[in-house]
């Protein structure tokens, strides 16, 4: 039938192959060669005997590198939301917004032990069993002080802004401030 009823056994009723594109994403799997653990392939350098349990999270600003450590969790602050990243996860690459990247450590270091720490906007990189986060500063949360970023945050918002361009950067870093002050308060 051509009345474009269609038929269950067949791809069209006209006896025509569909000239609709099939571009369905296919589903992402980790690449392994040749039965050499991910872990071990060319994509992530040498590692440490052992390592090869968790996930490699390194914190990277202009003027160091703040955390290098293996994790089993990472949750980071994208500018669009949270995302958490573990070992496995698809590569992908992101913007960070300012927040909190929170990592919880592997097997090798204390179960559950959490390490919190402020970031303000950059990049991250997820790769088959690492995390590189760049970014412009990076504090850890316990040396922020609470008050301190209570007070920056009023400040901030007690300005006035006017025209676009002010107000948009007033925005952001009213953003900033609030992000750093929820990093302080959830770090006591």
């Amino acid at each position: 039938m051509v009345n474009g009823t269609i038929c269950p056994n067949r791809l069209s009723c006209t006896l025509e192959l569909s000239s609709r594109p099939k571009n369905r994403l296919k589903r992402w799997r980790p690449r392994v060669e040749e039965g050499i653990p991910m872990s071990d392939s060319k994509t992530t350098g040498s590692q440490p005997e052992g390592s090869a349990t968790g996930l490699r999270c390194i914190i990277v600003t202009p003027e160091s590198t703040v955390l290098d450590v293996r994790a089993q969790f990472v949750a980071l602050p994208l500018f669009d939301g949270q995302r958490g990243v573990g070992r496995g996860h698809a590569p992908f690459i992101g913007r960070l917004g300012s927040g909190e990247v929170r990592i919880i450590g592997d097997q090798a270091a204390a179960e559950g032990t959490v390490i919190r720490t402020f970031v303000e906007g950059g990049f991250v990189e997820v790769g088959h069993d690492s995390v590189t986060i760049i970014t412009q500063r990076a504090i850890p949360s316990n040396k922020i002080d609470a008050e301190q970023a209570r007070l920056d945050f009023e400040k901030v918002h007690a300005t006035v802004a006017t025209g676009d361009e002010a107000i948009a950067a007033k925005m952001q870093a009213e953003e900033t401030a609030r992000a750093k002050l929820r990093a302080a308060q959830n770090a006591q």
